[in-house]
């Protein structure tokens, strides 16, 4: 036997719970520098055994990143 629910949501305030609550560690923008030594350190640590192999786990630990970052940060340990 099938059941129909239907759910109303009352409008909320403008101010929410998170709203109230402080911020211990306020969000911090990423620097493009922090981000891709960061990258390349995480290519030292997993010394990877090709570029693709290298991109796809760069594109895993930093999902957000542009591809041209993960790129600069590959290019910028083979030079080394």
């Amino acid at each position: 036997m099938l059941q129909a629910a239907r759910v109303v949501q009352e409008p909320s305030s403008s101010t929410t719970v998170y709203d109230e609550l402080p911020r211990a560690f306020p969000r911090r923008s990423a620097d493009t520098a922090t981000v891709a030594q960061l990258m390349r350190q995480q290519l030292d640590i997993a010394n990877p055994g090709s570029d693709a192999e290298a991109l796809r786990l760069l594109r895993q630990i930093f999902p957000g990143a542009p591809l041209a970052m993960r790129v600069a940060a590959l290019a910028d340990r083979r030079a080394e």
